[in-house]
């Protein structure tokens, strides 16, 4: 059964009206929701989630991705973890949902529904921290134009039109480098969404600066050549680090739409009872209709966690 939204206490405004912009000195760009009565004007319903369209996954030749990345991959690194955090008893849902969003890590992911002045999409999306929900920049903002998309919300295990739990968010944020016309934006490819209630189930773990620990990872998220899209997907392959750019070839040459934004997990573990290994090494970003059942990501270095503690503090 499809549990109907409760939207006066989740519902969320477009970020058009009363938005509150920020641009900090440290390269980082934000939008914040509007606070109050307005939040409620405008909702999604069960009907417009599922009319949203896959966000298409941009067709990049990867080679000029490189070239553009090629001096920046050359600087050393700043490695850096966090770990996997799992709740269980009376902090996670009570209701399990039907289907693999049930099992760990698959639980800690879902689909992002957004609006745009063309329609309204859906990306995939995971926490990395009780209240930061990770995903690709393309998801939430023109890289053209730098407009902010709108009326963001997290649907915490989808499955099949059901889910366990709507996340609205509190600010959006991405770095500067995604504001640009070249190529070399698809490094700085992912963006972070505090939300307003912390997660039930828990979040990955991460790993920045991780180059030459990985040589296989998996990908998880809604491609829509699998099921239309509904259930959430694992894809494994071997990957590769070539001038800021991570490959993996997952052999899958389904459409990919939709799937943008999903996790590439390394030390990817279904164990339960142990936080050992689930670590975000990139996410979902573009692909070349020349290399089917390949896909393309940005490599996570210390951008990655600039970016992550502005937002977990706030958006400031």
């Amino acid at each position: 059964m499809k549990r109907t939204l409760l939207f006066p206490a989740m519902a969320v405004l477009a970020l058009s009206g009363g938005q509150a912009f920020a641009q900090s000195s440290d390269g980082n760009s934000s939008a914040s929701a509007p606070s109050g009565g307005n939040r409620a004007s405008t909702a999604w319903s069960p009907a417009s989630m599922e009319r949203a369209t896959l966000a298409p996954r941009p067709n990049v030749n990867p080679d000029d991705v490189r070239s553009a990345g090629r001096e920046r991959a050359g600087r050393p690194d700043q490695p850096g973890t966090t770990p996997a955090a799992d709740l269980d008893g009376d902090s996670a849902p009570k209701e399990r949902k039907a289907g693999n969003v049930t099992s760990k890590p698959l639980y800690w992911a879902g689909k992002l529904f957004y609006r745009t002045p063309e329609g309204d999409y859906v990306c995939s999306g995971q926490f990395i921290s009780p209240q930061v929900i990770l995903t690709a920049a393309h998801c939430v903002r023109d890289s053209d134009t730098g407009v902010w998309y709108q009326d963001f919300i997290f649907a915490l295990q989808y499955h099949a039109g059901d889910y366990g739990a709507i996340h609205s968010y509190d600010c959006v944020a991405t770095k500067n480098g995604w504001l640009q016309p070249g190529f070399e934006k698809y490094l700085y490819d992912y963006a972070m969404i505090r939300v307003e209630n912390p997660s039930q189930t828990g979040n990955f773990g991460t790993h920045w600066g991780w180059r030459g620990t990985y040589n296989e990872a998996n990908k998880i998220g809604y491609p829509g050549g699998v099921s239309n899209g509904e259930i959430i997907q694992v894809e494994h392959g071997p990957i590769a680090f070539v001038d800021g750019v991570v490959q993996m070839k997952h052999g899958n040459q389904a459409d990919q739409g939709g799937s943008s934004g999903g996790a590439w997990v390394g030390a990817f573990s279904d164990r339960e009872g142990n936080n050992d290994g689930n670590y975000v090494i990139s996410v979902e970003s573009f692909g070349y209709e020349e290399e089917p059942g390949v896909d393309y990501g940005p490599y996570l270095d210390e951008n990655f966690k600039d970016l992550w503690d502005y937002v977990e503090n706030g958006c400031k």
